[in-house]
Order: C-alpha cells, then sequence, then structure tokens
C-alpha cells in the first residue's frame, strides 16, 4: 500500500511541477482597472457573465472588451426611466506597460435586451485590419474610428430564438467582414443550425455577398473565402475555397475529419489542423496544393491564433496528464508561441488553471493573456535565435 501512495505522490508531483518558462513583461491587477469578476454561475434571470475577450489593434495596443451588470440603485422617475443596468464595456492598454490609455461605454437599452440572448464568448469589440473596430451595441452592428466614433450603423433585426446569435469574423488583412446569423431554431433536417453569412466592405458597408447555408467554420483574406464544409449526412469535412462574387466553390481535395478547422495565416497561405488516432496533424495548402505536414503530434487541440503580419503563431496546450484523466483531476494548461517557418518554439507562458482568452501582437512579438478573476499579463516573444538552448 505504501508503494502504491508512493507512485501516485510522484505522478502528482510530475504533472504539476513548473517547467522553465518565460516572465511576464508585465502584470495588471483587475482591481486596478476596476474590473468585474466573471460569475461561477448565473443565478438569476437578465445576469449577465462579463466574458472577457482579448485582441491588439493595428497599432499595437492591447483591446478587452466585457459585458458588465449595473442595477439601477436610485428609483425611476418619468425624467429617469429605468434602465436595463447592462454596460458593454471597451479598454485600451499600452503594450508598453499596461497603463489605461482609454475606456468607452456603452449602455444596453431595455429595447436592446432581447439580443442579450446571442451574447457569447465570442461576441466583443473587434480590431479591424487597417485601423478602427467593429462590433455589436444596443442590437447596431457599428463600423468606429480609432477613437470609437461611429462610422457606420445598421439595425439588427432581433433574434426571437433563445439560443440564435450573431457573430462577427475579422480577417486578418482585407477590407471585408463576416457577420454570421446563427439561428437555433429554424434547424434542417440533420438537426444543424441554420447560418446566413454576409460578407461585408468595411468602407461602403454594404453587403457584397451573401450565403444562405448550414453550419460550417467560414474565414476570409482580402477577397477569398475559406469553408470547411460539413456534407449533409456525411460523417467528414471538405476544404473549399471562392472568391467573393465567384459562382461555384472550388474544393481543395481534403477530406477530413468533424474536427478539422483551416484558416488563413498571414500571407494567405491556409493551414489545416486534424486529428487522427488523437494525433494532431498540420498542414499547409500554398497555391491549391497540400505541403507537407507543418507540425505533428504537439498538441492536444486544434485552435490557434495567427499574427497578422508574420509566421507566428499562438496556441493554448492543455497539460492535463493521463493520470489526471484517469482521475478526472483539472490540469493546467500555457500559451506557447511557435514559428511557421522554423517550426520552432518561441515562447511557453507560466502554468495556468483558469485562462479566459489570449491575443498575438500583429507583429507576433507580444502575447497577452486574461487570467479569470485576476489579472492581465504581457509576454514578449522572443526571435528563435535569443531563446536559450
Amino acid at each position: 500500500m505504501r508503494s502504491i501512495i508512493y507512485c501516485i505522490v510522484i505522478l502528482l508531483f510530475c504533472s504539476t511541477t513548473m517547467s522553465a518558462a518565460d516572465k511576464p513583461a508585465w502584470i495588471i491587477d483587475y482591481k486596478k482597472l476596476n474590473l468585474p469578476e466573471m460569475l461561477h454561475e448565473q443565478k438569476e434571470v437578465g445576469e449577465v457573465n462579463p466574458f472577457y475577450k482579448i485582441h491588439f489593434t493595428h497599432d499595437d495596443k492591447v483591446l478587452i472588451s466585457f459585458w458588465e451588470q449595473r442595477p439601477q440603485t436610485k428609483l425611476a422617475t418619468k425624467d429617469a426611466p429605468e434602465n436595463s443596468g447592462k454596460i458593454f464595456v471597451a479598454l485600451l492598454l499600452s503594450i508598453e506597460t499596461g497603463e489605461l490609455i482609454r475606456r468607452v461605454e456603452w449602455s444596453i437599452a431595455y429595447d436592446a435586451v432581447p439580443s442579450l440572448h446571442f451574447i457569447s464568448n465570442r461576441f466583443c469589440i473587434y480590431p479591424l485590419p487597417s485601423g478602427g473596430f467593429v462590433g455589436i451595441t444596443n442590437r447596431h452592428l457599428r463600423v468606429f474610428d480609432s477613437s470609437f466614433n461611429v462610422i457606420h450603423d445598421r439595425v439588427l433585426d432581433a433574434i426571437k430564438d433563445r439560443y440564435g446569435r450573431y457573430e462577427i469574423i475579422v480577417p486578418l488583412y482585407g477590407q471585408y467582414f463576416i457577420l454570421q446569423t446563427i439561428d437555433t431554431e429554424n434547424r434542417s433536417i440533420s438537426h444543424k443550425p441554420y447560418i446566413i453569412t454576409e460578407i461585408i466592405d468595411t468602407k461602403t458597408f454594404k453587403t457584397v455577398e451573401r450565403m444562405d447555408n448550414l453550419w460550417h467554420m467560414v474565414n476570409i483574406w482580402e477577397d477569398r473565402i475559406l469553408e470547411t464544409l460539413c456534407p449533409a449526412g456525411i460523417n467528414e469535412r471538405r476544404v473549399v475555397e471562392k472568391k467573393i462574387g465567384a459562382p461555384q466553390w472550388n474544393d481543395l481535395g481534403l477530406i477530413m475529419t468533424t474536427s478539422a478547422e483551416a484558416k488563413f495565416i498571414y500571407n494567405g497561405t491556409i493551414i489545416v489542423t486534424d486529428v487522427i488516432k488523437q494525433i494532431p496533424f498540420w498542414f499547409k495548402i500554398e497555391n491549391g496544393k497540400k505541403s507537407a505536414t507543418v507540425f505533428k503530434g504537439i498538441i492536444d487541440g486544434l485552435g490557434f491564433k495567427p499574427s497578422r503580419n508574420t509566421p507566428t503563431i499562438v496556441l493554448e496546450i492543455n497539460l492535463q496528464s493521463d493520470f489526471q484523466k484517469a482521475l478526472d483531476i483539472s490540469g493546467k494548461c500555457r500559451i506557447e508561441a511557435y514559428d511557421l517557418n522554423t517550426q520552432k518554439t518561441l515562447l511557453e507562458t507560466k502554468k495556468y488553471s483558469n485562462i479566459v482568452d489570449y491575443a498575438i501582437s500583429p507583429n507576433g512579438d507580444s502575447v497577452a493573456l486574461i487570467i479569470k478573476n485576476k489579472k492581465i499579463e504581457l509576454y514578449n516573444v522572443k526571435p528563435q535565435n535569443d531563446k536559450k538552448k
């Protein structure tokens, strides 16, 4: 029995011991920025979870957006009617110090409260690649300049479906962005949600293409649209691409599993990720041709975030050991940055058990992350030749 206990202690120690990691360049506590804590569970109807999201702007500022609940403390009058108590907030922080540069708030009117049904962890203010922002406030789709002045405004239809929502997809490069209306009430025969996809020009604010289709994942780069399409009744994904306005999709000839994902990176190359027999595989597609494997079996999970101007990507690594999985013990994660050209690790953060969101700067030299109810941290990504061997 003693030997069994000893083995368990050793396994737990090996699974939790800190490995060598880079140190943050700066750390900002929630209290300094007056940030509300995330709810562990929503106990009251209408309660809003902050749903923190973090990005970098095109000029290297840190952008944080979230929802906040502020119940009205004064009695309503004719001149000061009751408000919804729900606020959407955007913060701009200095990349050098983490100091607050600007805070912008939008009160959510009562007539827009039904739109809170589509609040999700993807709903936020997004920086545009050429400057300015796009987002949804008070059920208005809006494009803002760099000072958050409204340039374009469009009222969105109310979504009656409780789980329906709007989602915005912003490219690494180009003047178009994607607005998706996700309707889970009007489902197809295959029980997948129905989606309306609009390609919108940020300069004219006009919809240049609209697609009515079933559930699929979409990415955009300049005038190229990328999908990982799931044919009805078939347990697979196909990677397809077309230009805006083109009548047909070009099948890239890849038959992947339903967990496959495809994204554009900084130069328009497509990265496709998939898992075969629990081993992650990464492929490049350049000029319509599939390259050799980029990475193989190095991560537990598929998602990654590319920098806008470099071959550097960042992703969350699940460090849960097999022993922890067997005992259903929550493991820790860390954020890592890789160079797609050299296939080398550029950054390993500390281990965390509560990462909310993370982002990589346009030039791939900084990574920011939000730790639940604690702090925001920024790491500097060192060039490969500067890393210790």
